[in-house]
């Protein structure tokens, strides 16, 4: 892990720095997910304002056949929408876009967040994509799946902000063939994780949008 701050001299950095680990201390211990080593980077300040608040945790695991690992939504297979806890616009990417971040999100539902990654880890070699919806949230998830897959889909999801660029709660993407999306729905019953099914991959149009639009907006493109 890494935890990295401004000037814990401070009392409101301080209280960040205090609160990120606990924070952490209980999402490891819900994931079981131990800490085998880390450094900390504090004093991080510019012109006497110290940077936004940023604990890294990064991960490692055995893959038994890496030729298991989903790499891409392929034609005519089924997507699914696997969440967790509740959503929020707060300290997000769209909230930042428009100027601004801050807010008091939920917290976050642990065992459900544990719920979901046995889930996804379980569910993994059943799909062709198994996609976090993290930074910019379900919109950006499913557009980086269309991109780097080379279809689009048809979606049905609801259109407001909030579940399209909604952050903070766990969710993903998964995909795979019509005949074994009752292996993934009943997998995700018997652990307690809510799974929607929210369209079915083809074509050349994500959400209203080309794929060449798509492409050349996350690759920094821009056409003459």
């Amino acid at each position: 892990d890494c935890l990295n701050f401004g000037s814990p001299e401070k009392p409101e950095i301080g209280w960040e720095l205090a609160e990120a680990i606990n924070g952490m201390a209980a999402a490891c211990d819900a994931l079981g997910l131990p800490i085998v080593s880390g450094n900390v980077s504090l004093y991080n300040e510019t012109n006497g304002r110290a940077i936004h608040p940023t604990p890294v945790v990064g991960a490692v695991g055995l893959v038994p056949d890496v030729r298991l690992v989903p790499k891409g939504w392929r034609d005519g297979d089924s997507v699914l929408l696997a969440v967790a806890s509740p959503l929020s616009l707060a300290g997000s990417e769209y909230q930042a876009l428009f100027g601004e971040t801050g807010g008091a999100p939920d917290p976050l539902d642990l065992d459900s967040e544990a719920r979901l990654v046995s889930f996804l880890w379980q569910a993994a070699p059943l799909c062709s994509l198994v996609h976090d919806s993290a930074e910019g949230g379900l919109a950006v998830c499913l557009a980086e799946a269309a991109i780097f897959s080379g279809f689009g889909a048809e979606l049905t999801l609801d259109d407001d902000p909030p579940a399209l660029f909604g952050e903070i709660g766990g969710r993903a993407v998964l995909a795979c063939t019509p005949e074994v999306t009752k292996d993934v729905r009943l997998l995700a019953v018997d652990l307690g994780v809510p799974v929607y099914g929210i369209g079915v991959v083809g074509g050349d149009i994500l959400l209203g949008v080309e794929l060449a639009h798509l492409r050349s907006a996350f690759f920094g493109e821009t056409s003459t």
